[in-house]
């Protein structure tokens, strides 16, 4: 049984915003974000935030690109399973931001190919297992080990 909810928050955040109140909130909390599902103005901005066309990050967060524009244009809220890749994205992000010092760096360096992953860093987030490896990746460039 598919449950649709229409979004009735007045304050639509973008990705940067929801990212940030992601990070700042404990598990519980971003437990409670995942289930209640994000906005699909969310989705649009991080696209934009990415640099990616709207219907290949729809398809990184496992929707197809005709349900997630059916979503934006009738502002139905994304399901647990996308929000959850979102968050994802979004806290690895947060991550590289640290290692790297600066958002356009951690931006720049998930969107390129990277040698050690074979792909860019991005694209391996659709699996939890293709995060875990951009994690280590991170934590190799972080702390000077090897990948």
């Amino acid at each position: 049984m598919t449950i649709i909810v229409k979004s009735t928050q007045k304050h639509l955040e973008g990705f940067t915003q929801w990212k940030t109140r992601l990070v700042k909130a404990n598990p519980g909390a971003r437990i409670k974000i995942v289930r209640e599902g994000a906005h699909p103005a969310v989705l649009v901005t991080a696209s934009e935030h990415f640099g990616i066309p709207r219907n290949l990050f729809a398809r990184l967060l496992g929707i197809s690109p005709a349900t997630s524009e059916r979503k934006i244009k009738a502002g139905i809220l994304l399901g647990q399973t996308e929000t959850e890749r979102l968050e994802r994205i979004a806290l690895i992000e947060n991550e590289a931001e640290r290692v790297f010092g600066t958002p356009n760096m951690a931006r720049d360096w998930l969107t390129k190919n990277n040698t050690a992953l074979g792909a860019t860093p991005l694209s391996m987030m659709d699996t939890e297992t293709g995060a875990g490896e951009v994690r280590k990746v991170l934590s190799s460039i972080a702390y000077g080990g090897a990948v």
